[in-house]
């Protein structure tokens, strides 16, 4: 320790304002450093040594004789009264120099020499022995003015944090282990620290009193427990009383919330669960009502009873959509909604379909098919969606099963099944059919109803002929559900706009008599060894399709997906440079539903077209300067997920007559075939004197191998109804371009002044969801002047769609956490996008609750 150094630098550093000179008073009372005094000199500094006899020519020569230069004042006094001091009014003005160990340290910490901190660090000698945990102390640079501080860093230290706060201090010991005796972070503690001040800032800090347990799970209880309460009633928690301390609440619920939202929420999950368990919190909760639940996040097990309530009415026919619905809005912006999302989405595609039930159960008695066809095209078609979505959830479950929820889930599966297949399905293809049975069997091209056969002439060649480029995606089995959330996408997701429409598949709805209805071609030919021509020419593979393509114009071009994404730049541009026609090939949907083994992944293939046609559509943009795309599909499908019943299929030996070719959902015959339970389909689209048959409603005609549950083939609207987006890519430069949009988000709230440390705010969406308007996830708290949350965050999901505005409000209730509020200071409500990370919005507010003294022990 080079003591002349340490005085050099004290009198070499800056003056604080209003001082001309430095002095420093050396305190010695034990006199250890007498003689290194009388040898010591200093370059910026004069040196005086008290006596007992020159008291007062010192203070002669401070304040009158020399009041201009630096002075070290070295005293070995001690007083045994504070009146025998004649320089104490000078001692009050000056600084203070300690030459022991103890004092080298504290000021090391620029730590103040108060008699509190010097009494606190010597209890932590062994601690101060070691020059790594005193450099990570010293890392912290927190400013001493109180010893809870102090205590607060060096467990900090000891426990292996960087977060040197009580709540920091208290959740890395809980994350070393609920086992005291295996607890690293306790053991370092008791080695090298005061065990004693731990548990004195767990009671300050919590209000839990340590018992005899060689556990940390009451302690854990006690935190959890009252941050509970904090959103929950206290009769909902009655015989816990126990665990809870009313005036810690808002500093446990700070505590929970902070680790709640940050890397450590793994640890505080197995945490809650072990609390869960001990104190049997699930039984508890299900004996409350739902609405005692919904706000609350501190617990795992309260989604798992929301769910578990929700899944047991619907098994019993029990069907609240309205509240299932508020019930996912408000979970999923709460914490561990994700471990349990898929639950929750099948729950909300649920609710959906039941809507669609109760406003539709009527609405299939239609007299005409082309308005008939309207209406699916228009709403009758999201009963689809709801299925698919709800499927797709309930798979993912069934690969993150949680073994509470399965059983129900898979109740509530049966449940979907039974409103789909045998309502939905069935009520709207009988009445189709009914209304389709006539026409059909004369003409398998409905009258007003645009035609997937006159597709090229009516879509394709008009762009073509104009002089632009057009890109053709033709998606296998994208039925039209599928191409709806397509578009949407395109329109959200991209620079462009996408306008959807459907055409009529040609009969049977299967892929060689679509793929070739896509074709440019005076007419459609059906072989006798079941070919599809167009005006004589192949249409099986690839290069049979671009061979007709280019008898349109020899640069036309038609190649797969995957031999696209293979490409390099370069190489893509070469190869549709001289094209007025571009048909690219994409198979996911039914490349998995063909095939026994894969057709339960059908749904998960139609996530997966939807991302891949996306993402062809940018690469045509961005690599190709594409500004002209048409997405369609060669048909649609039936799916159910429940194995079929015997009475759901029929069996061709009930056909009279040779049957040519026939699938699971259609039979080609001789013209003398005739089946009495299956509508008859006119062939003479294809130039073929044979007959068409397709089974009623959604039943499949019994066949060896392949799927059962995925089918196409007839003239359901499922599989007949076939896509058409036309989308078009904008420059920003162009008079019709719509750039996307977030979702914006207006606070409501007439007040801009905070006095309770509970509060709620009201929020606005100020557009509905739809078009170029996306939804936007917002993150808001309440921050002081620095920037540092002084609530806990809130997030708000503003993807509403509906345009009444009413229906777009959001009210948000806040904890302040417990800090010294100034109502004279200025604190912001700060709004940020979740996404970007941009704040969105800074507002003023005023905090005016009572003073909450900082903490100290």
């Amino acid at each position: 320790m080079d003591i002349k150094k340490l005085l050099e630098d004290r009198f070499n550093a800056e003056l604080e304002d209003f001082y001309d000179r430095r002095i420093i008073f050396w305190q010695d009372p034990e006199k250890e450093f007498s003689n290194f005094v009388d040898e010591l000199s200093l370059d910026n500094a004069k040196i005086l040594r008290l006596t007992e006899s020159n008291n007062f020519a010192a203070k002669k020569l401070l304040l009158n004789d020399d009041t201009q230069s630096n002075y070290l004042v070295y005293n070995p006094i001690s007083y045994s009264d504070i009146r025998d001091n004649w320089l104490l009014d000078i001692e009050l003005y000056s600084e203070e120099f300690r030459a022991d160990l103890l004092s080298i340290r504290m000021q090391e910490l620029n730590m103040p020499a108060a008699a509190p901190l010097r009494k606190a660090m010597k209890t932590y000698t062994k601690f101060f022995e070691n020059k790594d945990r005193v450099a990570k102390l010293m890392t912290f640079k927190s400013d001493y003015n109180t010893v809870g501080q102090l205590h607060i860093d060096i467990l900090a230290v000891l426990s292996g944090t960087s977060i040197n706060t009580a709540s920091g201090v208290i959740r890395i010991v809980l994350m070393s282990g609920l086992d005291i005796e295996n607890n690293e972070a306790i053991a370092n503690i008791k080695r090298f620290g005061s065990e004693d001040a731990f548990w004195k800032l767990v009671n300050r800090y919590t209000g839990y009193s340590r018992d005899e347990s060689a556990s940390l799970v009451p302690l854990a209880s006690h935190i959890l427990l009252t941050a509970l309460s904090v959103t929950m009633k206290p009769s909902c928690l009655h015989g816990l009383d126990k665990y809870i301390s009313e005036p810690h609440r808002q500093l446990c619920y700070s505590l929970v919330n902070e680790w709640i939202h940050s890397e450590d929420d793994d640890k505080l999950y197995e945490i809650a669960r072990v609390v869960e368990e001990r104190h049997n919190l699930e039984r508890l909760f299900d004996s409350l009502e739902l609405s005692d639940l919904m706000n609350s996040e501190c617990f795992p097990c309260i989604n798992e009873c929301i769910l578990r309530r929700y899944m047991s009415e619907i098994s019993d026919s029990i069907i609240k959509a309205e509240d299932i619905m508020s019930a996912v809005e408000k979970r999923r912006t709460l914490k561990w909604y994700k471990r349990v999302r898929y639950y929750f989405d099948g729950l909300l595609q649920v609710a959906l379909m039941q809507q669609f039930y109760q406003n539709n159960s009527e609405s299939f008695y239609i007299a005409e098919y082309s308005t008939f066809w309207k209406e699916y095209t228009g709403k009758f078609y999201k009963m689809d969606y709801y299925y698919r979505q709800f499927h797709t959830s309930f798979g993912k479950s069934l690969k993150e099963s949680t073994t509470v929820l399965e059983d129900l889930y898979k109740n509530v599966a049966d449940y979907v099944e039974n409103l789909y297949k045998n309502w939905f399905l069935s009520s709207l293809e009988k009445q189709w059919m009914s209304l389709i049975k006539e026409p059909l069997n004369k003409c398998s091209e409905l009258v007003g109803i645009p035609q997937q056969s006159n597709f090229y002439r009516d879509r394709v060649k008009p762009i073509a002929s104009s002089g632009s480029r057009v890109y053709v995606i033709i998606s296998d089995a994208l039925r039209y559900e599928i191409a709806a959330e397509l578009a949407d996408k395109l329109i959200k997701e991209t620079k462009g706009t996408a306008k959807i429409s459907a055409v009529q598949s040609v009969f049977p709805s299967a892929t060689k008599f679509g793929m070739a209805a896509l074709l440019p071609h005076k007419e459609l030919q059906l072989t006798d060894d079941m070919k599809v021509l167009c005006d004589g020419e192949r249409t099986d593979s690839t290069a049979d399709r671009e061979k007709i393509l280019k008898a349109e114009s020899s640069g036309n071009v038609a190649l797969t997906y995957n031999s696209f994404l293979k490409m390099k730049q370069a190489e893509r541009r070469s190869k549709v440079s001289g094209a007025e026609t571009v048909y690219i090939y994409h198979n996911a949907i039914d490349a998995a539903g063909d095939k026994q083994i894969t057709e339960d992944q059908v749904f998960e293939s139609c996530e997966q077209t939807v991302s891949e046609i996306k993402n062809l559509v940018r690469l045509i943009v961005n690599d190709l300067s594409g500004s002209n795309i048409l997405i369609t599909a060669d048909h649609g499908f039936i799916y159910s997920y429940k194995p079929l019943n015997e009475y759901d299929k029929l069996d061709k030996l009930s056909v009279s007559g040779n049957i040519l070719e026939f699938d699971r959902r259609y039979i080609i015959a001789d013209s003398e075939c005739s089946a009495d339970q299956m509508l008859s389909v006119s062939m003479s689209s294809l130039e073929s004197e044979t007959v068409g048959l397709t089974p009623f409603e959604n039943i499949r005609i019994k066949k060896s191998g392949g799927g059962q549950n995925y089918v196409h083939g007839g003239v359901s609207l499922q599989e007949c109804v076939v896509p058409v987006i036309e989308f078009k890519n904008m420059r920003s430069t162009s008079k019709n371009f719509v750039d996307v949009k977030k979702a914006e988000l207006q606070l409501i709230s007439q007040s801009r002044k905070v006095s309770n440390s509970i509060f709620s705010l009201d929020f606005y969406q100020t557009q509905a969801v739809g078009g170029k308007i996306a939804p936007n996830t917002y993150e808001i708290f309440m921050a002081d002047s620095m920037g540092k949350p002084v609530s806990d965050s809130k997030m708000i999901i503003a993807d509403k769609t509906s345009g009444n505005g009413s229906e777009r409000l959001f009210r948000t209730r806040f904890t302040l956490k417990s800090f010294e509020f100034k109502k004279t200071d200025t604190y912001y409500l700060t709004v940020v996008e979740k996404d970007s990370g941009n704040v969105a919005e800074k507002i003023e507010f005023t905090i005016d609750i009572a003073f909450v003294n900082d903490f100290d022990f």
